[in-house]
């Protein structure tokens, strides 16, 4: 149930990507629209500021930002996920090993969501007029919080319990957040990201579909300058991790615990060459099917796997 909280995020994603972002052309655009009956509904919604805010009032929005996310969080909690019925426990989930409930898929689910929450939250605060660096430090700081009051809640709830290694990688998501926003020559050659096709077929909620999904960290040669300017620039080298057979047991001959290799295309460079440029940066966070040749090894067949021998995903063996 906690990945339904991606659905906000994916569509933060898309919107920090293309119309949250505060550059000189949005300031001219809020300047030309402040103090008149111009605002869409969209702006209302996402609080568009009707005259630039101090330091002070920004702050306050931040403020109240987490308290919000604090009482949604609980709200939600005691209505699907039986917070607040039990004392706190802690939960012992492991990270990676073979007698966890996901074979670890989900504590990169942990690590990509509060990525994907500090881009969110850090756009957002940029469009209300803060300044970058200060976007920069309190979007993945509130990210966090938001992840870590949902530990807390968790710790209530009989089904769930408080997760020390849930935490670790949601601060192990903004922190590699804040890194590569912090330095150019990070983002330019690095993107951590989500690979998915739902299933259909299956009785898991689709944000959860951890036999459809897979996370990796792309190594981009566009970022290097020795070949920014070259044929190489559409080439990345990829390092991933799935499992298959973990939350649907019963569809599977076996578990597969998988870390792969692969050489893939740089599809975001590719539509930034044909003039997709807002588009691109999509693609800098969601990993296209199909666009590599991935060489993986699986830790619980202790076998090589070949470029897309087995099924996608959740599927029968």
């Amino acid at each position: 149930m906690k990945k339904l909280m991606l659905i906000p995020v994916l569509s933060m994603n898309l919107i920090g990507g293309e119309n949250l972002t505060y550059t000189q052309d949005a300031e001219d655009t809020v300047a030309n629209t402040i103090g008149t009956q111009e605002r869409t509904y969209f702006e209302i919604a996402m609080g568009k500021p009707e005259k630039p805010l101090t330091d002070e009032e920004l702050k306050t929005r931040v403020l109240y930002t987490n308290l919000i996310g604090a009482g949604l969080v609980a709200a939600w909690g005691t209505a699907f996920w039986d917070y607040f019925t039990i004392k706190p426990v802690v939960k012992n989930e492991g990270w990676f090993g073979e007698d966890t409930k996901y074979g670890g898929a989900d504590k990169f689910g942990h690590m990509y969501s509060t990525y994907l929450w500090s881009l969110g939250f850090s756009s957002l605060y940029e469009y209300w007029g803060m300044s970058e660096d200060e976007a920069l430090l309190y979007g993945p700081l509130t990210s966090w919080t938001f992840q870590a009051l949902m530990e807390v809640g968790d710790s209530f709830s009989a089904s769930q319990g408080f997760s020390y290694e849930d935490l670790v990688m949601n601060t192990v998501g903004a922190a590699f957040y804040y890194v590569r926003e912090k330095y150019p020559a990070v983002k330019s050659k690095l993107d951590f990201r989500l690979e998915y096709i739902p299933d259909f077929n299956s009785n898991v909620d689709f944000f959860t579909q951890y036999n459809s999904m897979k996370y990796l960290m792309a190594l981009k040669f566009s970022g290097f300058e020795s070949m920014e300017d070259t044929p190489m620039k559409y080439l990345e080298l990829q390092v991933g991790y799935y499992t298959r057979g973990y939350s649907e047991e019963e569809n599977y001959a076996s578990k597969e615990r998988v870390t792969y290799v692969g050489i893939g295309i740089n599809s975001s460079e590719v539509l930034k060459a044909i003039g997709w440029e807002k588009t691109s940066k999509i693609l800098n966070y969601y990993q296209l099917p199909y666009t590599y040749i991935p060489f993986g090894y699986d830790y619980d067949t202790q076998g090589y796997v070949q470029p897309y021998s087995r099924p996608y995903f959740g599927d029968k063996k």
